[in-house]
């Protein structure tokens, strides 16, 4: 009888110390929690920021996306094989059809509809493209706006930099393309005397399209922002503070800056 109750009594004490042995290993069954999976999208025609094809240079958010796994295992970013423009971003940012997007500038009308994570990624400098055979110098708006009918600026439309070359006033501007690669084209075709756009994007591009010898950068910088994580204000609060945590983290590492420098962003 003893011996019965003392198998028994073993039998417990062995199923006891099996589920504090799982409790106390790090992913261990019992204390697994749920992949939180986020819905982000690419940035059609930015590859500087995405471009998943590539695997040796996928772009500088699809990085960060993959330091963010890595230092927390427990998220997964989801959805960035597909891609959209501008517009789309912001109009699903805003429907919560996805929970966040990496790599919007912030703009007074931005800041109301969505929810920005500090720091920024990266801080970009706008910049003004003239095909290499072009001649003209460009100190300011002023001498942009003398050329008249001859200085049409070309821009992504739906961006920051549409928004900003709106407010300036006394410009002809062409928005008609989403991409910053339908850009350059019309820029080589004659269609358009600039192309303003950030200086990262635009020399990523330029090197993508091999197109080097067909286009400078000229030498004014007319305004400069910080590129940010943005989260749809349907996004959990729990979601945004992980997120926001993890690239603090990753920015106080110093591993935020590594990845930037892989893209000349320092």
């Amino acid at each position: 009888m003893i011996g019965s109750v003392c198998i028994v009594v073993r039998k417990c004490l062995a199923g006891v110390l099996l589920v504090l042995g799982m409790l106390s290993v790090p992913g261990g069954a019992a204390l697994a929690e749920p992949l939180v999976e986020i819905k982000t999208i690419s940035q059609e025609g930015f590859s500087a920021k995405f471009n998943p094809e590539n695997e040796q240079r996928p772009g500088i958010m699809i990085e960060v996306f993959r330091a963010i796994e890595r230092i927390d295992p427990g998220v997964k970013f989801v959805g960035y094989e597909a891609k959209g423009a501008t517009a789309r971003v912001e109009e699903e940012l805003q429907t919560g059809e996805i929970d966040v997007f990496f790599g919007l500038a912030k703009t007074p009308l931005r800041a109301t509809r969505y929810l920005y994570v500090e720091p920024p990624l990266y801080i970009t400098r706008s910049i003004l493209a003239a095909r290499a055979d072009d001649p003209v110098q460009i100190m300011g708006w002023d001498d942009v706006r003398a050329l008249g009918e001859k200085g049409i600026v070309l821009v992504v439309r739906g961006t920051s930099h549409a928004q900003y070359l709106w407010t300036q006033g006394g410009l002809l501007i062409d928005d008609q393309a989403v991409t910053t690669p339908s850009n350059l084209r019309k820029l080589l075709a004659g269609r358009g005397r600039f192309f303003f756009g950030s200086d990262v994007n635009v020399a990523e591009e330029i090197e993508t399209l091999k197109v080097a010898t067909q286009v400078r950068i000229l030498p004014v910088r007319f305004w400069e922002t910080g590129i940010y994580a943005v989260f749809s204000k349907k996004a959990s609060p729990a979601m945004v503070k992980r997120v926001g945590d993890a690239i603090r983290k990753l920015d106080r590492s110093g591993e935020l800056k590594k990845i930037r420098a892989r893209y000349l962003m320092d």
